[in-house]
């Protein structure tokens, strides 16, 4: 295929921006949903940012560079799919959140 400077540029910013989310810890927030997601909604959008966020999708000579990034992307989808398709300890993370400051 041509090398698309602009199809760079998006992957760059789509990484940017799921690394941003990534960093902020909410994992609702990661993973796209809703605290009041239902179990189906969660493991849609955890597959569905799986699968665009698979390195051998993703990654070429021209943007390998974002490596270590995708790698921290998928690392915590998974974190965030292993607490919240869970309904017992999305609920303890739910509210761990949703707490005032002590």
């Amino acid at each position: 295929p041509e090398h698309d400077p602009l199809d760079e540029e998006a992957l760059r910013a789509r990484v940017r921006a799921r690394l941003d989310l990534v960093e902020e810890g909410d994992y609702f927030a990661v993973l796209g949903v809703t605290t009041a997601a239902t179990p189906y909604e969660i493991k849609r959008a955890y597959l569905e940012l799986r699968r665009s966020f698979e390195p051998g999708r993703v990654l070429t000579a021209a943007t390998a560079d974002l490596t270590t990034a995708v790698g921290t992307i998928l690392e915590v989808l998974d974190e965030a799919y292993e607490i919240l398709r869970d309904p017992n300890r999305r609920e303890r993370y739910r509210r761990a959140i949703q707490a005032p400051p002590v």
